[in-house]
Formats: C-alpha cells, structure tokens, sequence
C-alpha cells in the first residue's frame, strides 16, 4: 500500500461525553497517514478545549474553531480544509474498527476507486444491530454503476430500503468528487441532508467498491432519539426534495431517479413528520387500510415507531393502547412508555401495527408476537408494495409540490 494521504473530518458540537472514543479510533488507526481535522462547531461544552489537547498531543491532529453553523457548514469548513486524495467523514459521537481506513484505502487503490462504502452498526445501550447496504458488494465500474447501482441506489423497491444507505460518513470519497457536491448542500437543509452530498457524488463517481463487513459504529443518543419525538415540519423536507430534483435534472439522470426520490421522500415524511391526519389520508401508510378509531399496538421502538406512536397519540385518529417492542429495556432507559410483550395476550385491540422497516427482523418480531400470546391474524407489517401512482398521490396529501 502506497502513502497515500487520507483525510478524517469529523464535525461536532457538545460532544464531549462522545469524543474520547471517537478521536482515539482514529488515532489507533491501523493506517497511519492521516489528516484528523476536527471542527468545533461553536460548541458551549468542553468539547473545543478536548480538540486543543488532542492537536497539543497529536500532530496530525488540526483544530477548526467556528460559530454555530449546523452539521453541513461544518463539514463544509473541514473539506476545504483537508488536504488528502482521499476523505471520511465521522461524527463526533461515533467511533470506527481499527483497520477501518487500511481496509477502505486497500479498496480504493486496488480498484482505482473513487468512493468505498461499508456495512455499519448501530450501537444503543449495550446492543449492536448490523445494517447492511442491500446492493450486493463487490467491484463496480460505470457500466455497473448505471446497471446496477443507480436503479436502485436510493429505492430498492421495498418501504424506506435503500440500495446504498444515504448517510454521508463512514464512506471514503476521493476528495476532488466530494468537495464538487459538498459546497453545493445548502446549508438551510437540516433533514436528510447527507443525501444531498452522497447520492450526487455517487452519481459522479466512475467506480464504486462496496465492502460487506462493517467497521463504523453509529451510536444512537438518548438526547437524539427523543428529539425525533418532536414534531419536523414538512417544508423541511420539501427543500430536501427541491434540491435533489434539480441536482439530477442538471445531471441528466432525472427519468431513473425521480422515482426513486419521491419513494426516498415519502419514507422521510412517514418516519420523521407528523404529515397530514392519518383520516385525511386515503391508508395509514404504509400499513394500508387501519379502521379509524381502532385500538392499536404499536410495535417498534426505532425512529419510525417513536413517529408512528406520536403521530396516532397527537391525531387521535387510532386508540394506541399499548407501545411495545422486544428490546423495550433499551428504550425505556429514555423514558418513552415501552412495555415488553409479556401483557400482550391480555390486551383488548383490534391490530398490531409492526412498525419494522427491516423484513427479516419484522418477521422474527411476529413470531416473537405470536409466541406471546399475539393474534396473528391481527398483525399488520409495513406493505413494500406501492407504485409510482400511490407514492405520487401519498405526496400530493402532504402538500408536497411534485
């Protein structure tokens, strides 16, 4: 392996619980050649002060001390400020394996390629959950990249799947593609943004390696899973929308990634925005006809379950007699009212909406139901089977402007 050198960004604000773990990983990299830039977004922790020493300690370590300017414009700030062929992006609050970027830069120079993505896990009180991208891995050149990747890249075909996951970090990039879609992120978007920057650059690149085995760890905050309990507006996503719409139109790849985009979209809206009233609705999407007024169960404790139980409980369109999910120990450590599946069997209601993105883990999940005592007959999971005239429809009810 070459030197070549590789640049980590890693944006933070209030991190400073977090950034031990997180700037240690990089520090112990197997992969010596880097360039750590760590950008203090204007934070009122100690978290500035802990980058300070970790430069004093480090000289591969630099420092960027700015005003509060949101996730995007510090990443902006880090890119223009690194200086490697090649750059990763980390959050303040995650860490990554050892040999993460050995393994990445291995890739990249083996196959000339100018974005390597990987598996990840998701860390939550002690449990770790594996998330794979559902475009097979391997070694994609453009041909393949306009094959296989692209019909799919941001829609598999099934509710809130994507063919490579749209967040920014844990992917390397080489820098000269990353920093063209980048600046172009308006800083006014703060949903969804990664998408914004990845799929672009995606789009750009001329080769593509995807990696199964997973070497970052995203760690899922207590003070994060409770702000999605608040209501995001609409219009929020709708920027998201805007940006993205034109992005492919000026790249000419609009007729394959329209598509995509609005499935992309309504998954947005469903798991982050209250949206319309579930009755102004023509389903409960994406479950499909639920009888206003029913008593529910909803089953999920993850960012689409913590919406969907919101949504019902401020709508009132449903009676949600029960919030339950299999590692309700995990969850209600942050005080959301989750029970187990112990008192199901006892429980007077009409269905159990199971509110699992993940197929394989909704299906364990059922059984699991089942062997508790559940009605199976009154378990109703996510339906992956809308076309292009229902999500259209589905997005014209949330005012969004097609």
């Amino acid at each position: 392996m070459n030197n070549t050198l590789v640049s980590i960004i890693v944006p933070l604000y209030n991190s400073e619980t977090f950034l031990d773990k997180c700037v240690q990983s990089i520090i112990d990299q197997s992969y010596k050649n880097l360039e750590i830039i760590l950008v203090d977004d204007g934070s009122p922790d100690a978290s500035g002060e802990m980058c300070d020493k970790y430069a004093d300690d480090d000289n591969r370590i630099k420092v960027i001390h700015k005003s509060n300017g949101g996730l995007v414009n510090a990443r902006k700030a880090g890119l223009k400020a690194s200086t490697g062929e090649y750059v990763l992006y980390i959050d303040g609050d995650d860490w990554i394996e050892i040999d993460l970027i050995e393994n990445y830069l291995k890739a990249a120079l083996e196959y000339n390629a100018d974005v390597v993505v990987s598996s990840h896990m998701e860390n939550l009180e002690g449990r770790i959950e594996i998330l794979k991208n559902t475009i097979p891995p391997g070694f994609y050149n453009k041909d393949k990249l306009i094959s296989v990747v692209y019909p799919k890249m941001m829609y598999n075909g099934k509710f809130s799947q994507f063919g490579i996951f749209s967040y920014s970090w844990g992917k390397l990039y080489r820098r000269e593609l990353l920093m063209k879609n980048q600046l172009e992120v308006s800083e006014e978007i703060t949903i969804g943004e990664d998408a914004l920057c990845s799929y672009p650059t995606l789009l750009d690149a001329n080769t593509l390696v995807v990696l199964e085995q997973p070497y970052y760890h995203y760690r899922q905050r207590a003070d994060s899973l409770i702000k999605t309990m608040r209501t995001i507006e609409v219009s929020r996503v709708e920027k998201n929308y805007n940006h993205l719409k034109k992005v492919f139109q000026d790249k000419g790849v609009l007729d394959i990634m329209l598509p995509q985009l609005q499935f992309y979209i309504l998954s947005l809206l469903t798991v982050s925005t209250e949206g319309p009233r579930p009755g102004d609705m023509k389903n409960l999407y994406p479950f499909g006809n639920v009888k206003l007024g029913s008593n529910v169960i909803v089953c999920g404790s993850g960012t689409f379950g913590q919406n969907l139980y919101k949504k019902i409980k401020h709508y009132k369109s449903h009676n949600v007699i029960a919030w339950v999910d299999e590692w309700y120990e995990h969850y209600s450590k942050l005080n959301l009212p989750i029970d187990g599946f112990e008192n199901i069997k006892s429980l007077d209601y009409d269905v159990i909406l199971v509110a699992l993105i993940d197929e394989d883990i909704s299906n364990h999940t059922v059984s699991k139901l089942v062997k508790y005592g559940a009605d199976k007959e009154k378990i109703i999971q996510v339906s992956h089977y809308y076309n292009k005239e229902n999500i259209q429809q589905l997005l014209l009810e949330y005012n969004i402007n097609l």
